[in-house]
């Protein structure tokens, strides 16, 4: 194993002020062989001399074929690791996303005895990152020109804006944060249980058991940060087999991934049904014809467009409406990307452009009420509407039943201070600057009342958990008085700092 150091060196310029190692650090564990071996074969240990494996890491991954390389790497060796299920655990860590990442990496520092076993119900990291790649464009942004970015992994010595594509590129995709969240989970030399998905958690004399249908293992605490987990019960009763029916997340992902979905939406009457982020991505997929569609994925010159879709969920009267009041809080054609335009790309499209969109899609503000079959067709009720259409897109949003389930129970919030990376309003300015800023005894986590059991990230109530001073959730009226890069609640820059404000002294917490 590599000697750990102590030393510090301010990040590139221009990239967000947040500090990270720069050196070999004991978190590092056995994976800096698997990572050393790699640069070898690469030919980059040599040329790079005495410069410390993080530096060396850094340099490597910088370019998209070689962070493949190296992820795919990574993975294997997690997957390869097969830890000990009946030892005992400090700490059983449900869910192997961005959340649990950050945890494990900041424990590793702060707390390098304690044992940690990872659960993740999927075979892979991030797994819903992973499956959505670049078809998922993510509101905040990490533009490292300018100092912006409210996508920060604490303490990790990679961030987002090393990587190449996203030094001048200001939205990152879903594929870099499944690309980042490995790397930390490598680095970490995190012990994995993959498809391992948690069923129950049972309070024993001295701890707890955390049950799988196959397996169980045993921890003196749990902390759940599995994410949203699944997708939420349907509002209709019709049944998830229905060939008629794919949910928005199966939707994105098969676009990414090159699926034949051709046919099902080639002139087709399509409804998506929600209204959140997921119904908005599918929307820029079904109409490619708002910029700036190439970020999404596929910039087909022709593009193979539905007969007409319904939007069910929906307020704007029209397609336009939703454009110019929904997306300048997505920052792609609004919002802070005022400050990185060249000028040049045409902003406002033509009338005739919202005129053939209009004709395309119809928003109906009511919610659906009932699904049936009908022939080879769908029937759709919604409000007083009826309507036949031959695809519906279900993004009526995902749940968290385990976390749903255990919060049954008497339940309290963790609270300490917290440091958010991201981007801050200057009123002197008048624009974002990258400024970390600390507040002072926040909500940080969830807690089970008298129990060692924890919940962060999305497994917490985000509308509880963070408050509108901190983030506006998304509402248009605040656009000029945001005093944070991204004004969502559900941004990494307001959750994953929590997360690891509760991984520093977790041995405090734990013992209360």
């Amino acid at each position: 194993m590599l000697k750990p150091t102590q030393v510090y060196v301010p990040v590139s310029a221009g990239a967000q002020s947040v500090s990270r190692p720069d050196s070999d650090r004991s978190f590092f564990g056995d994976s800096a062989e698997a990572a050393m071996r790699l640069l070898e074969q690469a030919g980059t240990l040599e040329r790079l001399g005495a410069v410390s494996l993080a530096c060396r890491i850094r340099e490597f991954i910088h370019e998209r074929s070689n962070r493949r390389r190296y992820v795919d790497v990574a993975s294997s060796y997690l997957r390869r690791k097969r830890p000990p299920l009946a030892k005992r655990y400090d700490i059983v860590l449900v869910g192997a996303g961005m959340h649990a990442a950050g945890f494990l990496l900041t424990l590793r520092s702060t707390h390098p005895n304690l044992s940690v076993l990872v659960v993740e119900r999927s075979s892979t990291i991030c797994s819903t990152f992973a499956r959505l790649g670049d078809s998922l464009v993510l509101n905040s942004p990490t533009f490292s020109s300018v100092g912006l970015n409210s996508n920060i992994m604490p303490g990790h010595f990679v961030q987002l804006s090393d990587f190449d594509e996203l030094a001048e590129r200001p939205f990152p995709t879903a594929k870099h944060l499944y690309e980042l969240a490995t790397m930390a989970m490598f680095h970490a030399d995190a012990d994995i249980a993959f498809d391992f998905e948690v069923k129950d958690v049972i309070p024993l004399d001295d701890g707890y058991q955390v049950l799988s249908n196959d397996h169980a293992v045993r921890g003196n605490s749990v902390v759940v940060a599995n994410g949203l987990s699944e997708p939420a019960t349907r509002p209709f009763a019709l049944g998830r087999g229905n060939e008629r029916i794919i949910l928005g997340d199966d939707f994105i992902s098969t676009r990414f991934a090159g699926g034949a979905l051709d046919d099902r939406i080639r002139d087709q009457r399509v409804a998506v049904v929600g209204a959140g982020d997921t119904a908005n991505c599918v929307i820029e997929y079904l109409l490619p014809m708002v910029y700036p569609h190439q970020h999404y994925g596929f910039p087909e010159e022709a593009p193979l467009l539905p007969r007409s879709v319904v939007w069910i969920g929906q307020q704007a009267t029209d397609v336009k409406e939703f454009f110019f009041r929904n997306k300048q809080r997505y920052c792609h054609s609004g919002g802070v990307i005022e400050f990185f335009w060249d000028g040049d790309t045409p902003f406002d499209l033509s009338e005739d452009v919202w005129q053939r969109a209009r004709a395309r899609i119809e928003c109906i503000a009511d919610k659906l009420v009932s699904v049936m079959p009908h022939g080879g067709a769908l029937k759709l009720s919604a409000g007083s509407r009826c309507l036949e259409i031959d695809l519906l897109i279900d993004c009526t949003g995902r749940s968290n039943p385990l976390s749903a389930r255990l919060r049954e129970q008497e339940s309290e919030f963790v609270h300490g201070d917290i440091v958010l990376h991201g981007g801050q309003w200057d009123e002197v300015l008048e624009h974002f600057v990258s400024r970390p800023r600390t507040l002072n005894q926040r909500r940080l986590a969830c807690k089970l009342r008298g129990e060692r059991v924890f919940f962060v990230g999305s497994a917490c109530p985000l509308d509880e958990l963070i408050d509108d001073t901190e983030a506006r959730n998304g509402s248009f009226m605040y656009q000029e008085q945001r005093t944070s890069l991204t004004n969502s609640k559900w941004s990494l820059e307001h959750t994953l700092p929590r997360t690891v404000a509760l991984a520093q002294r977790f041995d405090e917490f734990a013992t209360h």
